[in-house]
């Protein structure tokens, strides 16, 4: 009978294992198609989305120069620039590696919503019957965070630490960026910045499963603000500027996080009453 019982657990476990890797597969080939699309465009992406932060015609510079003469200073970019027609290769394989890296990037940032889909989808199983209810929300608001992330990275922290560093030059030499240094500056702004901005999403779900609550989150702000501070550090390309872009955004997100966690734990406080009533 034990044996019966163990030989069970173990299908159970294959099975799983089975679906999860069907949930990877499927996740992989839709980054793949996206990623031929992203390829066939390539001229299209290069020109006017992965170099476009390097220049000064950008959306975001052209906003601050709005600010400026808004407020009566001026144009706060007054030269035109083009860091793009600066940046150069020195590794054999650096064009195609950085190439084939930001098709990929790109790809993934496209894919995002179906990979979400097919993570929740392997989760599911596993929820009650009013967690599964929200799993349209639950995926819409994970791409939303997300996506949100990257943009906010793309149009603020790219080109704002990217003109900073390559025109700071304090000792009159002059800078000279590589190819590769340049997309892992833009893989890493865009992919790091989108991870962060899912902490209300996490603290959503560690809230339902009782592992935080408003409480903690509210007693443990001010030490949550020199972590904010770290991680905007470290997440930005070491300047002053952009890690207080960074910070912004990521306190906002940690204050949303506690209406987030309040609101979660609110309706669990009132279910356990509406039980015990009936009881």
């Amino acid at each position: 009978m034990a044996k019966k019982q163990n030989r069970a657990a173990d299908m159970s476990f294959l099975a799983h294992i089975g679906e999860l890797r069907g949930n990877i597969v499927r996740s992989l080939i839709a980054i793949i198609i996206a990623s031929i699309v992203v390829a066939c465009f390539w001229d299209f992406i290069v020109d006017h989305i992965i170099m476009a932060p390097l220049k000064s015609d950008f959306a975001t510079f052209k906003f601050f120069n709005f600010l400026g003469n808004l407020s009566g200073i001026g144009d706060l970019y007054t030269e035109s620039f083009d860091i793009s027609k600066d940046l150069t290769n020195l590794d054999p394989s650096g064009q195609i590696s950085s190439q084939i890296m930001a098709i990929l990037v790109c790809g993934l940032i496209v894919a995002i919503p179906y990979v979400i889909w097919e993570i929740w989808k392997f989760i599911k199983p596993g929820l009650n019957p009013a967690e599964r209810k929200n799993a349209t929300g639950t995926v819409l608001a994970i791409t939303f965070f997300f996506l949100t992330g990257v943009l906010f990275s793309y149009y603020m922290l790219l080109p704002l630490s990217t003109q900073f560093l390559f025109t700071y030059d304090p000792f009159k030499v002059g800078n000279t960026w590589t190819l590769p240094k340049y997309i892992g500056l833009f893989v890493q702004t865009l992919l790091s910045m989108g991870v962060i901005f899912l902490l209300p999403v996490f603290v959503y779900f560690f809230t339902s499963i009782g592992l935080l609550t408003p409480i903690f989150l509210k007693t443990y702000r001010k030490h949550a603000f020199v972590v904010v501070l770290i991680l905007a550090a470290a997440l930005t390309p070491n300047d002053v500027l952009s890690m207080m872009v960074a910070t912004i955004p990521l306190w906002s997100l940690y204050e949303l996080s506690i209406v987030v966690s309040n609101n979660v734990y609110n309706k669990q406080l009132k279910k356990e009453e509406r039980s015990l009533t009936k009881n």
